[in-house]
């Protein structure tokens, strides 16, 4: 691992680690959902409460793969840009399905915005930049010794 880094790559190693805390936030919040009394006390409240622990579930594993790529990310290795983009990429056509699902003309905008959201990590792993370092660190090639 280098001693000194590029803004780019320190960049992409904080917002991966801002995307998997805020999918394991995401995760917990929708567990404090489950233990709230308008949910216990609410109508078909087990089906609710079931569907949150689900959809938390769903939510943490992703937030888990992602913050093994960040550890990977965060040592310069190769296969931890791999599963970033794969994971990312994986999770924003997630999102941009569910964003179109219902048609173009029934977008919510809560779920544009998630979708923009997802996308930007996305983006920023495959500016030049990044990818140079990543694809140089797989041929043993420190970033400082590279022009």
């Amino acid at each position: 691992m280098s001693t000194k880094r590029s803004g780019w790559i320190s960049g992409v190693v904080r917002l991966q680690l801002l995307y998997a805390l805020a999918m394991l936030a995401l995760s917990i919040y929708l567990l404090a959902l489950t233990r709230m009394s308008e949910t216990r006390l609410g109508p078909d409240a087990a089906a609710q409460i079931t569907g949150l622990e689900i959809a938390a579930a769903v939510v943490a594993c992703p937030a888990a793969v992602a913050f093994i790529a960040w550890f990977g990310l965060r040592k310069e290795k190769p296969w931890g840009w791999w599963l970033s983009v794969l994971t990312d990429m994986g999770l924003a056509g997630i999102f941009v399905y569910s964003m179109i699902d219902d048609g173009w003309k029934n977008v919510d905008c809560d779920v544009a915005v998630l979708t923009l959201i997802a996308i930007v990590p996305v983006v920023y792993l495959f500016l030049p930049q990044v990818r140079r370092c990543y694809r140089r660190a797989g041929r043993g090639i420190a970033p400082n010794e590279a022009g």
